[in-house]
């Protein structure tokens, strides 16, 4: 009897669990992540965030893609500028320091913001070089 019971209540959770991968976009996305899919990842992340700017972890998901990928386009300066502002914790912030400076310096913006990332940046690239010495 127990059986009876035990498959049709698992045979439910299954279609919930696989529901909520297939129509939970930012599930749907970290799944895409996790079997190595970024590229797919990206575009669903990109359309999350359209549609909701204030979710701040889809940020840092979406900055980790675009620098694995190397970007440096108007959205993932976008993304960088605002995991810095933020002070959300990222593995990468010095080097989104260094990138984020190079983007100013091309602009030539010279704002107090671009100014502070800039010193940031040489900051810290003085730090790692000192410790070379």
């Amino acid at each position: 009897m127990s059986l009876a019971i035990a498959l049709p209540i698992l045979a439910i959770l299954i279609c919930l669990a696989a529901g909520l991968i297939l129509f939970t976009p930012e599930v749907r996305a970290n799944l895409l992540i996790w079997r190595g899919h970024e590229r797919k990842a990206r575009y669903l992340l990109e359309t999350l965030l359209e549609q909701n700017p204030e979710k701040l972890g889809l940020y840092v998901k979406l900055a980790r893609i675009y620098y694995l990928e190397n970007r440096r386009d108007k959205k993932a300066i976008k993304a960088f500028e605002l995991i810095l502002r933020l002070r959300i914790p990222f593995e990468w912030r010095d080097e989104l320091y260094k990138i984020i400076a190079k983007h100013y310096i091309i602009e030539g913006r010279k704002d107090s913001e671009a100014i502070r990332i800039i010193e940031k940046a040489v900051d810290k690239e003085l730090k790692r070089l000192a410790s070379f010495a």
